[in-house]
């Protein structure tokens, strides 16, 4: 049982391995030209160093540890991540199973402490194979479990799938066919329905297993001959080698020598030709039982004897699993119940902002209904001149102060993405006092003064960072008020740079705030050799808040309709100092800034162009937008005494460009 069991094992460790991409010369070349330290340089080591996991293990950690390195310096936690499960696979690979969960185990701590939830999924699933090659089946089946639980709420049929397999195994191996059947069925019918060839061929390989442990070794052998076209055909060649050492296996016990033989040999060629490992172990062995089996007793002895060396190193990392599982066992189990703490205060959050989005709703139906009303009246007042001259500036009026409006509620998405995080400081250390103090009361009950004493100083401690939160939440607030207070049309002296980034920002998190799915990358190059200059801040803030906004659906707009899945939206903003600038007209116009604002968006037609400053006109779907924004914007930077205009390029995007002068009256 404990033979057949690490097989399909075996199997389940593919999962690293299908999605190994191939090393090349130009990806060499792609990391060695780019000299910049971001976030894709760290993809570019990534991607080099994993073309190396299965046939030289030492160079691939030798990369992803420089990525690491890179990673940190950043701050890239998603790439920390990546690096973590790189290394796992190669523990894996190695069969250094307490080592693989471990690296899984710091990556998944790494995920909820940043949040980063997209990658739960991935973390569970890989420690749920992790701690099935250590043979701890209650473990994998309570990640598996967890894995399987978020695929559900996901309703990804191929997460189902994959995890429903997964879980079906650890069945599988214990004998309860009654449970494992009826998740291998699920996820066929799933394969099939998503023409997914790889995982329909993971499927059957299970099937096989039931063969074998029924004696019934000529079906085994016919679907060990389609998953080894299956494989073949995609080039997968450690499942190729192991496909060649189930064969001669099966032959074996069919009495079949000769094909028994071909198997094996075929196995230790392959993985002899591709520094396979494991599979050269494995092909040692098939090797040994076949000819144990038929009576070549000198030649079985040869071959065990190159089995037992290759297998030492094996026998010897697994000397410390124990201990390392025993380790492992107590930190999860705490992690555990800080989880369970966590989904508890989630599901309070879910609720809040499923009521949030129902009041939206609520809001969203008045404002139609009310636009229908007004759609109405206007039909009737169309009557008499003077009365639709009247209900026409009165609607002008009311979508002013909706653009205006509409640009608030920018500005307090971004004020809740931004004060949220000290909020949840001072909430996470105000419980952490509340316990501190239960266990104050307990210690001074038993007069342990000492231990009294270091509890007070960790409550003053925490206290003092309660405070500093605080403080920031509150400066945080005092900030945004001052920008959103009415304009009082009067100068004061500004920095353009802090405004524009800090702008930016804002309508980045008010977009993610109504779109989840939205990301985008921001580029700023800010002048620093810019003072502070006479503006109305407001007024101002509202233009590049606008244009920005604008930005940022251009390049989600292109997102949607690209074919070209590595195109990245890309809104960038800079200023810069402009000393004597020439007018429109070419006369002198004396000191002033630029203001940038550029997207990767479609571009706007040439025969639009000039109308987009119109007041109304708009390229927006109807009901997307009022046609006013830029309207608005154009008029407050002609007041300022400024000029704003725009430069565009079918695919490949826009620019609008501000100029303020200095020491301008209005």
């Amino acid at each position: 049982m404990k033979k057949i069991s690490f097989i399909l094992l075996f199997c389940l460790t593919t999962f690293y391995s299908r999605a190994q991409i191939k090393n090349s010369d130009s990806l060499k070349l792609v990391m060695e030209s780019y000299k910049k330290k971001d976030t894709i340089q760290v993809q570019n080591i990534f991607k080099y160093a994993y073309g190396f996991i299965d046939k030289e293990p030492a160079k691939a950690n030798q990369y992803f540890s420089k990525a690491m390195q890179l990673a940190k310096e950043i701050n890239y936690k998603e790439g920390i991540i990546d690096i973590l499960l790189g290394q796992a696979a190669i523990e894996g690979r190695l069969e250094k199973y307490d080592a693989e969960v471990a690296n899984i185990l710091q990556a998944l701590e790494v995920a909820e402490i940043n949040r980063l939830t997209k990658t739960y999924y991935y973390l569970h699933y890989q420690l749920s194979e992790g701690y099935r090659m250590m043979g701890d089946n209650e473990r994998t089946r309570y990640h598996a479990e967890k894995a399987l639980s978020i695929a559900e709420s996901e309703r990804n049929d191929e997460k189902i799938a994959k995890t429903g397999l997964l879980l079906g195994s650890s069945y599988m191996i214990n004998g309860q066919w009654d449970k494992a059947e009826p998740l291998f069925d699920s996820a066929k019918k799933i394969a099939i329905k998503l023409n997914d060839k790889d995982l329909e061929t993971r499927v059957n390989s299970r099937m096989a297993y039931q063969f074998i442990t029924k004696k019934d070794y000529v079906a085994a052998i016919v679907i060990y001959r389609e998953d080894l076209l299956y494989y073949k055909k995609i080039d997968f060649k450690p499942m190729i080698a192991y496909d060649y050492v189930l064969m001669s296996n099966a032959f074996t016990q069919l009495n079949k020598k000769d094909s028994a033989y071909h198997y094996a040999n075929k196995a230790l060629k392959t993985a002899e030709d591709n520094n396979l490992i494991k599979e050269l172990r494995d092909a040692y062995r098939a090797l040994f039982k076949s000819r144990k089996k038929f009576g070549q007793y000198k030649e079985a002895l040869q071959y065990r004897m190159i089995y037992d060396s290759l297998n030492q190193n094996a026998r010897t990392a697994a000397s410390g699993k124990i201990a390392e599982k025993a380790r492992m066992e107590i930190e999860q189990s705490q992690k555990d119940l800080a989880t369970k703490t966590e989904l508890l205060q989630r599901e309070k959050k879910i609720a809040e902002e499923r009521n949030l989005m129902y009041s939206i709703i609520v809001v969203i139906s008045l404002i139609l209904i009310f636009l229908f009303w007004n759609n109405r009246q206007k039909q009737k007042a169309k009557r008499k001149i003077e009365e639709a001259f009247a209900k026409l500036k009165e609607t002008q009026a009311q979508l002013i102060q909706s653009e205006k409006m509409a640009s608030l509620g920018e500005l307090t998405a971004g004020i809740a993405h931004e004060i949220q995080n000290p909020l949840n400081f001072v909430n996470n250390f105000s419980e952490v006092n509340k316990e501190l103090l239960t266990e104050m009361k307990e210690e001074l009950e038993k007069g342990n003064l000492e231990d009294v004493k270091a509890i007070a100083d960790d409550v003053i401690s925490n206290e003092e960072k309660i405070n500093h939160h605080g403080k920031r939440a509150d400066a945080i607030v005092k900030g945004m008020l001052q920008h959103s207070r009415a304009s009082s049309a009067e100068k004061e002296p500004t920095d353009i740079n802090k405004l524009a980034d800090e702008y930016l920002r804002l309508a980045y998190h008010g977009l993610r705030a109504k779109d989840k799915a939205f990301n985008a990358e921001l580029v700023t190059d800010f002048d620093e050799s810019i003072s502070k200059i006479d503006v109305i801040p407001q007024d101002i803030g509202r233009v590049i808040l606008n244009l920005i906004t604008n930005a940022f659906y251009a390049t989600n707009e292109r997102k949607k309709t690209s074919e070209d899945s590595a195109f990245k939206p890309t809104v960038s903003i800079a200023t810069k100092m402009m000393d004597n600038h020439l007018g429109t007209g070419g006369e002198r116009k004396g000191n002033a800034v630029q203001i940038s604002v550029k997207d990767n968006g479609n571009g706007i037609p040439k025969d639009i162009v000039d109308k987009i400053f119109q007041p109304f006109f708009t390229t927006k779907p109807t009901g997307s937008g009022t046609g006013l924004g830029l309207s608005l914007s154009y008029d407050i930077i002609k007041t300022h005494g400024g000029e704003i205009a725009v430069e565009s390029t079918a695919s490949k995007g826009t620019t609008f460009t501000i100029i303020l002068p200095i020491n301008q009256e209005i």
